[in-house]
């Protein structure tokens, strides 16, 4: 009995210490609800507080093991532990402060917060929340997270990552710097800077912006992105400066798969349920698009203009305006390109058969620029081609026969010769062989008569 009633004198002192500090303000004090130990320095204005703490300002608290509360700032450290909680949410870490006045709680180490309903939740080593402006800033390894139910019971989640990150609650709108990434199922945007309206389903981004969907990969100086109601699909896209676009159609049912690109000072397109319904591009425009069995067959749009109409992702009509040029490859069934057909004028009417991913018809229109096609019969060049290279290879064949004619009757010529020779060398040798026989005897012989002549002679003297 006597431990309960020194516990509720003390928290009636603390709560009258607390009243009469903040009498002055306009909003509520702070009021400590629990605490297992606290030691008051009345003179200093300062108030120590260990175990089980509690803290309550309006419709805010905040628990930890240990809390300084001082009367000149205003603020209460926390240690050893921090949650702080409101109507909306909640933040934890290792490390928290709170100043009343400004109402800004800081949390330091490991931290996390999150809404109450579980739409979103936030991480990061350094946090600060503004309670007036309903602010949140992480100016350190940030992530934040945004989960959406469906239907089916599945969570959809949007990520965004960056150095540093600033989400205002109330708009539902991000702020990330420096490497920024935001992910959302088939959709990934990276850039120097993004902002992100969760509220209005927008994203806009500068520096070194790029942004995949499946299928598609847009580039540029800045991107601005348009999602639809659900938040989940691209609705449109904005590129501005150095803009460039890609988008790649699988193969389907035995037919190949197609690519498109576009090139441009401003790119624009639109989107439904996934698929691509339009591409507009100014400035400078160009574009191409060849099929990926086909990849060195490149059909070509050049002009002031570009405008791609699609229907269910596959082109369904181009209109090429200012200085129009175009170029493009006739594919036949066996997959082998016939000819080609190459046009200018002010402005170009592509039609396009979606099924056989072939263009249907041209049409041609001029008025500073004279309109005019031709087409190349790249099947009769390739004759023509196949016949001058048969034609040289028969050439080559004959020069080759006679110079190999005339090597082997020198060949056989040499060999002869050869023969001759060696032959030559075998008589000169039986020859000298047989003198060389002969030599001896005669020496023997001149010998002996020499012998003989010179005894006559001694006996005639």
């Amino acid at each position: 009995m006597k431990s309960r009633a020194f516990f509720s004198i003390a928290v009636f002192f603390v709560a009258t210490f607390l009243a009469s500090n903040f009498a002055f303000a306009q909003s509520s004090p702070l009021i400590m609800y629990h605490a297992d130990n606290l030691d008051v320095s009345r003179k200093r204005g300062t108030l120590l507080l260990t175990g089980n703490v509690h803290f309550v300002h309006d419709s805010v608290a905040f628990k930890t093991q240990r809390a300084s509360w001082n009367r000149n700032t205003e603020t209460v450290e926390c240690g050893g532990g921090f949650l702080f909680t409101h109507p909306s949410g909640f933040v934890r870490a290792r490390n928290g402060s709170y100043q009343r006045k400004s109402e800004i709680a800081i949390a330091s180490g490991e931290v996390s917060a999150g809404d109450s309903a579980g739409n979103y939740l936030m991480t990061g080593q350094y946090l600060k929340y503004d309670r007036k402006e309903d602010i949140v800033s992480i100016p350190m390894s940030p992530r934040l997270y945004q989960y959406e139910k469906q239907k089916n019971g599945t969570i959809d989640t949007v990520t965004i990552s960056s150095r540093s990150l600033i989400f205002d609650k109330k708009n539902s709108f991000a702020q990330a710097y420096q490497d920024v990434k935001l992910t959302q199922k088939d959709l990934v945007v990276t850039c120097d800077t993004g902002y992100f309206n969760r509220k209005d389903n927008w994203l806009s981004m500068k520096g070194h912006p790029t942004c995949d969907m499946k299928n598609y990969h847009l580039t540029g100086d800045s991107i601005f992105l348009v999602l639809d109601e659900t938040g989940k699909m691209l609705k449109s896209a904005l590129v501005i400066r150095n803009a460039h676009g890609v988008q790649n159609e699988e193969p389907k049912r035995g037919n190949p798969g197609n690519v498109t690109e576009a090139f441009g000072d401003t790119l624009y397109c639109e989107f439904k349920k996934g698929k691509i319904e339009r591409l507009y591009v100014n400035v400078n425009a160009k574009g191409f698009f060849y099929e990926t069995d086909l990849k060195e067959y490149r059909n070509l749009m050049d002009g002031d203009r570009l405008d791609l109409y699609f229907k269910k992702g596959r082109m369904d009509r181009a209109v090429v305006s200012g200085k129009a040029q175009s170029t493009y490859f006739y594919v036949k069934k066996d997959r082998t390109v016939s000819g080609k057909n190459e046009a200018t004028g002010d402005t170009i009417h592509i039609l396009f058969d979606a099924q056989k991913n072939a263009v249907k018809s041209l049409k041609l229109m001029g008025n500073k620029t004279n309109a005019s096609g031709r087409y190349i019969d790249l099947e009769k060049a390739n004759r023509i081609k196949e016949n001058a290279k048969r034609d040289s290879l028969a050439k080559l064949d004959s020069l080759f026969g006679k110079e190999l004619d005339m090597k082997k009757a020198k060949t056989k010529a040499d060999s002869a010769y050869i023969q001759k020779s060696l032959n030559e060398r075998k008589l000169r040798g039986l020859f000298n062989r047989r003198k060389e026989k002969v030599k001896p005897a005669d020496g023997t012989a001149k010998t002996d008569a020499t012998k003989t002549n010179g005894t006559k002679t001694e006996e005639a003297q």
